[in-house]
């Protein structure tokens, strides 16, 4: 399913019970927070969180296309602005950063 359609689709699904957009924004920001719990889960207290983390990832999805819904906007424009911006700044961002980001990943992540 393509951006656009799954917009669509969860616009249908949830017709008649959007939340007024400041809602919308705070059950995101809600939606993030679950997402951090997960990771505080599997991170430091060592448990499976994979299938929650899942579902959370998920419920951020569908909370911020509902944001995008009551503001107006196209996810799949917010995509395509967002990549273009990358594409800027992935060159710089990885001249600067690069190495460190690699030491970080192996002494945090056992990468490398």
């Amino acid at each position: 399913m393509d951006i656009r359609s799954l917009q669509q689709k969860v616009m249908e699904l949830t017709r008649g019970i959007e939340h007024p957009r400041v809602g919308a924004a705070l059950a995101l920001a809600e939606e993030c927070g679950e997402v951090m719990r997960c990771v505080l889960d599997g991170e430091y207290y060592g448990k499976d969180m994979q299938a929650a983390l899942t579902d959370e990832v998920g419920d951020v999805l569908i909370a911020l296309l509902e944001v995008c819904d009551r503001y107006g906007i196209q996810l799949a424009d917010c995509a395509g602005h967002a990549v273009a911006k990358l594409e800027r700044k992935a060159p710089e961002w990885r001249e600067e950063l690069g190495e460190r980001l690699v030491e970080l990943r192996r002494r945090m992540d056992g990468e490398g």
